[in-house]
């Protein structure tokens, strides 16, 4: 429902409003690196990140800011073999979130409209991303695109991970990371990053894991959860799961029926084998808030 609403929200305000867009800044084809790093910082506004036409280069990003509210700025230098770029969105002349909160709390909400954000990848060139987003939303589709690392942090807003059409990401990547403050992030079929870590640190807000489709390699889950919630949804067969759980007194988890309990706080599912190439393991630390396990329709 969240990814719904999500998507309807962003496809609405992009539809109505991309042929306003314009370039604002790009990277052009070149031979000289073969990775991208690529930091974004916006405080507030709406974003969409997707893959773009091998033709048009590594890195396109238009918008339709409002430069009398909007400071934006964008940094790229070349160092072995990469190209590291910045992008700060620093909306409403703010300096932190709280400050972003704020402002649309006193009816800012319509001025996001104006502060619009598509950036377009490429397939050719690898990327490394570090996402942070204060207030607004945000709509990141992966397909296809060569990701070797993943940082998404929700300060305030709400964030959809997604890979659509499920193009698996074609390199295998370290690490998945997603941290949620007092937003919310959904992550749907994150077992398409191909990633051999993926770590959720939930604060206040609200996040949803779905690794329902995970069937062809060994994975490692991390998550903490503070005050906070995390949904999570898993394969209903044919792969090993092993859950191990450190809650308080305080805290609510919720565990599927089909599987047994074989020591204090350890779980593991009817396919369960130590040694399986394909094992899923789920470390949970949770203090005040709660977690759900589900199975993937």
């Amino acid at each position: 429902m969240l990814r719904l609403a999500f998507t309807v929200a962003l496809g609405l305000l992009f539809s109505v409003s991309y042929g306003q867009l314009k370039k604002f800044y790009s990277l052009q084809k070149c031979s000289g690196y073969d990775t991208v790093d690529f930091s974004l910082k916006a405080s507030a506004g709406n974003c969409l990140i997707k893959q773009g036409e091998p033709e048009n280069g590594p890195l396109n990003i238009f918008g339709n800011p409002d430069l009398d509210k909007v400071n934006p700025s964008f940094r790229a230098n070349i160092d072995d073999n990469t190209c590291k770029v910045n992008l700060s969105l620093q909306d409403f002349k703010t300096t932190s979130l709280s400050d972003g909160i704020f402002f649309a709390m006193l009816g800012g909400a319509n001025e996001m409209e104006n502060n619009l954000w598509k950036i377009l990848f490429d397939t050719e060139k690898v990327y490394k991303l570090d996402l942070d987003y204060g207030f607004g939303m945000a709509d990141v589709n992966l397909d296809g695109t060569l990701v070797k690392g993943m940082k998404i942090r929700s300060g305030s807003a709400d964030v959809l991970v997604d890979y659509e059409q499920r193009e698996p990401n074609p390199i295998a990547m370290d690490t998945f990371l997603v941290k949620v403050d007092m937003g919310s992030l959904v992550a749907k079929n994150v077992d398409c990053a191909n990633a051999e870590h993926v770590i959720a640190d939930i604060g206040f807000g609200r996040a949803l894991l779905d690794l329902g489709q995970a069937r062809n390699r060994k994975c490692m889950v991390q998550a903490t959860v503070g005050a906070g919630n995390l949904d999570i949804f898993l394969p209903a067969k044919d792969v090993p799961i092993i859950i191990h759980i450190k809650d308080s007194p305080f805290c609510g988890v919720q565990i599927l029926e089909g599987f047994e309990q074989v020591e204090k706080n350890v779980f593991v599912n009817m396919d369960y084998s130590a040694t399986a190439p394909n094992l899923l393991t789920f470390d949970l630390d949770v203090a005040l808030g709660k977690v759900v396990f589900h199975y993937a329709e």
